[in-house]
C-alpha cells in the first residue's frame, strides 16, 4: 500500500525528534500541529511562560537567550532550520526556561503539548529522537561553555567558522570553503558572547593576515589549518 498523501508539506522528517516515525504518523502529526510565519524580531515565547506547543523551524533561525538582572541578553543558542524547540517544558510542566526570538523572518510548525504527549506516549522512536535530540543540546551547550571559557574571541570567531566549514579541526576544510554569516555582525557577536567592536577586530585580523576572505555575507576560508591553531 503506497504512504499516505501528505496535504500540508512539512520537515518533520529532517528533525531528530521525528526522524524515525513512518509516513503516515508523519502526515497525522503534521495535520494535528499549525504552521505560521512570524517577523525578524517576533518574540515566540519569553522565559516564564507556560510550556503550550512545541516548536518545530521549518525556515530561518531562532535564538535562545536569557537576560541578566542588568537587561543584558546572553544568548545560549542560535538555532536554524529544520530544528524543534520547547521540548523540556512540554515533559516537565515547568515554564520556559529562555526566551525564544526570530531572528530573521522563520516559519515554525507549532505542535500543541497534547499531541506532543500522544505521540511521544505511544511510539517509542519518538523518545528514541527526543534523547537524541537532547543529547545534542547537551554537547552544544558544553561546546559553547567551554568556547567562552577557554578561547579568546578571535579563537571563538575561528571555531564558529570552522564548524560551519564542516570540521573544527580544519583537516578536511579545503581551502577557499565559503561561509555564509547568515546573520548582522551584531548578532554573530551576541552568539560569540562578545561585542560587535571585538568581533570587527578578530575578523579583519584574520583578513590582514590573509586566512579569511570577506565579501558581504561570505567569509572564504584561505588557511583552514591557521584558524584551527587560534580555536584551539
Amino acid at each position: 500500500m503506497p504512504p499516505p498523501e501528505d496535504p500540508t508539506p512539512h520537515r518533520l522528517a529532517e528533525v531528530p525528534l521525528f526522524a524515525r516515525l513512518p509516513a503516515a504518523a508523519l502526515v497525522e502529526l503534521a495535520a494535528a500541529s499549525r504552521l505560521r510565519r512570524y517577523p525578524a524580531g517576533q518574540i515566540l515565547w519569553t522565559e516564564g511562560d507556560p510550556g503550550e506547543a512545541l516548536a518545530v523551524l521549518e525556515e530561518g533561525q531562532l535564538r535562545v537567550s536569557r537576560f541578566a538582572a542588568s537587561g543584558t541578553e546572553v544568548v545560549l543558542a542560535v538555532v536554524e532550520a529544520p530544528a524543534a524547540l520547547g521540548e523540556l517544558a512540554l515533559l516537565d510542566g515547568r515554564p520556559r526556561d529562555a526566551t525564544v526570538t526570530a531572528q530573521g523572518p522563520v516559519a515554525v510548525r507549532l505542535v500543541p503539548r497534547s499531541v506532543f504527549r500522544a505521540v511521544l506516549e505511544r511510539d517509542q522512536r519518538v523518545a528514541l529522537g527526543l534523547i537524541a535530540t537532547l543529547t545534542g543540546w547537551v554537547r552544544q551547550a558544553n561546546r559553547r561553555h567551554a568556547d567562552l571559557l577557554g578561547l579568546d574571541v578571535p579563537g571563538r570567531l575561528a571555531a564558529w567558522l570552522l564548524r560551519r566549514a564542516g570540521d573544527e579541526t580544519g583537516e578536511v576544510v579545503p581551502v577557499g570553503t565559503a561561509v555564509a554569516l547568515g546573520r548582522s555582525q551584531g548578532e554573530l557577536a551576541a552568539e560569540l558572547g562578545t561585542t560587535r567592536e571585538s568581533l570587527n577586530r578578530a575578523l579583519r585580523g584574520f583578513v590582514d593576515l590573509g586566512l579569511v576572505a570577506v565579501d558581504g555575507d561570505q567569509v572564504t576560508v584561505r588557511d583552514p589549518a591557521a584558524l584551527a591553531m587560534y580555536a584551539g
